[in-house]
């Protein structure tokens, strides 16, 4: 355990360094990649919210056949205006939805979109800590990139799933002993926080794992003896794009970078630049 808090600390540290070690090396213009991003991302994203809500209204509209009653009477107007208020309800209902499948998706949409800037940012920041050039080579960083969105892709399904057991379980509590709920509900909230932190942070980590020609399953066992850097680093990630609206613009510029500096600093520390040593090493 106190190990674990060693590395929490660490995460967190690290992470304060990464903006002075940006602006110390002059890695700032790094942060265009994801403005760029950021701004085609939006447009798409509002795009395909606003088209997925148009589709969906009308057809969960007639599923429920609301349609308009015949007649004149107060009865009949009063009916006619309930169904137009449920169209309404129905089209936030769903945009609802959409914003907070899109809030839980974008996470893992901007570290594969990312993937190739954080690789290359990883990469930077390695050579810059050991004081030598790597040559660069184009097969590694497809590399790199592939392996990057394949560990996000996992990761989103993993937490989505944890997720969903979790929820499961929350719900089954608070049908059978339902005052049991006020604890088990914000204890779930906490746990599922922590398990997206942890996702978030073994991207950013698995960058240098990758570099180190540690294979997924050392990469996953690295970065669970690990884990307190993850979860320090992946919940900074988190809390840049948990603030809505503002965290999807501001957040998605200095999150990718930022954080996998911060990460790529945390493990140079803690392994002396050798992962395959910190691997095998006993704490």
């Amino acid at each position: 355990m106190s190990q674990l808090w060693k590395d929490i600390c660490l995460g967190f540290s690290t992470y304060g360094k990464s903006f002075s070690f940006i602006s110390q090396n002059k890695l700032w213009h790094y942060y265009l990649y994801p403005l760029a991003f950021i701004i085609v991302f939006s447009i798409a994203a509002t795009a395909g919210i606003s088209g997925m809500n148009d589709w969906l209204t009308p057809m969960i509209y007639d599923m429920l056949s609301l349609e308009e009653v015949p007649g004149e009477g107060w009865w009949e107007i009063t009916l006619n205006f309930l169904k137009n208020a449920s169209h309404y309800l129905i089209s936030f209902v769903i945009w609802i939805g959409l914003i907070f499948i899109y809030y839980k998706v974008s996470k893992y949409l901007v570290l594969i979109c990312m993937s190739p800037v954080m690789a290359i940012v990883s990469e930077r920041t390695d050579e810059i800590l050991i004081g030598r050039k790597v040559a660069f080579n184009f097969t590694q960083l497809i590399k790199d990139v592939w392996r990057g969105v394949l560990i996000a892709l996992r990761n989103m399904f993993l937490e989505i799933g944890i997720i969903i057991i979790l929820a499961l379980v929350n719900l089954l509590v608070g049908l059978i002993f339902a005052p049991f709920a006020v604890i088990t509900t914000p204890l779930f909230a906490i746990i599922t926080f922590l398990v997206g932190a942890y996702f978030y942070g073994f991207s950013t980590m698995d960058y240098s794992s990758e570099r180190n020609k540690l294979n997924v399953r050392q990469s996953i066992r690295f970065i669970r003896k690990y884990k307190g850097i993850a979860l320090a680093n992946g919940t900074i990630f988190t809390m840049w794009l948990i603030v809505p609206v503002l965290g999807t613009y501001i957040g998605t510029i200095f999150a990718p970078i930022t954080c996998t500096v911060g990460a790529t600093l945390a493990i140079h520390e803690r392994t002396n630049g050798n992962l395959l040593e910190g691997l095998e090493k006993r704490n």
